[in-house]
């Protein structure tokens, strides 16, 4: 018997449409487990924090005179069991005492993420933290400051005191407030990667920004020097640019560079 063309079209579909995916087997889903340490720590203590997986780290000042830490740990391509003992075997560890504390993350063999959120007393907390693929973003803390990342991008917003953030391929975003950069100097640095510099329009500093591949672009008002507005005066060098300018009445130095992207210099309410 002979079956048209059309019905044996018909009949394929009809068989396709019959078949349902196979399920993910419990090797694909990505095992997550969460957990949290709290401790007390006086305002003016020391922390460090130390990853050797990749992940993202996010540091906050608050009010209160206790560290917080939120950890989120993703283990890829293994069977749940198989990530659960993997992950007894390499625990995060957190160690203090009220003045003292370390956060680490342990090298794993398997594919391993952790996404870190500390609290420390926003203050006075020195601090440093350093992973090896990831975002870092630090807000509202005062202390002596210094982060680093293999890869990822660089934010900090409303600090003070002394802080030095290093990532050879990612962006920096600066952002700050109130009057003046209170401490000894601001100091942040990409390979690749553009800068962005955020400054509310009475702002104090002596700033420092140099891109050695890439333009500068300035969106902020004129100072005025001896009663006369003075444009920024960019200097260009082939494809290298830099500005060195004084905003308001001066003050501690801000210093920015990239190796390769361009740098912004824009007014925040």
């Amino acid at each position: 018997m002979r079956i048209c063309p059309i019905l044996l079209l018909l009949l394929l579909v009809s068989g396709l449409h019959s078949q349902e995916a196979p399920p993910p087997s419990s090797a694909q889903i990505p095992y997550v487990e969460r957990e949290q340490r709290n401790f007390n720590f006086y305002p003016g203590g020391k922390l460090s924090i130390s990853s050797a997986v990749p992940g993202s780290l996010k540091i906050i000042g608050w009010k209160t005179g206790s560290v917080r830490v939120d950890a989120e740990t993703i283990v890829y391509s293994l069977p749940p069991e198989e990530a659960k003992s993997l992950l007894k075997k390499h625990p995060i560890r957190v160690r203090w005492n009220q003045t003292s504390a370390s956060v680490l993350v342990q090298e794993a063999p398997a594919r391993m993420e952790v996404n870190l959120t500390v609290y420390v007393p926003g203050d006075k907390t020195d601090l440093i933290a350093k992973i090896p693929r990831g975002d870092i973003s630090i807000e509202s803390v005062n202390g002596w400051i210094e982060t680093s990342t293999g890869e990822g991008c660089l934010e900090a917003r409303s600090l003070g005191g002394y802080f030095s953030g290093i990532t050879p391929r990612g962006d920096i975003v600066v952002e700050l407030s109130g009057l003046r950069w209170k401490g000894l100097e601001l100091a942040a640095m990409t390979q690749h990667g553009s800068v962005d510099l955020r400054l509310p329009e009475r702002f104090s500093a002596a700033l420092q920004l140099e891109t050695r591949n890439g333009s500068i672009s300035v969106d902020y008002p004129e100072q005025i020097v001896d009663g006369e507005p003075q444009p920024p005066d960019i200097l260009i060098n082939g494809n290298a640019q830099s500005l060195k300018a004084t905003v308001g009445d001066g003050g501690a130095p801000i210093r920015l560079l990239t190796y390769s992207g361009n740098v912004s210099l824009v007014k925040i309410d």
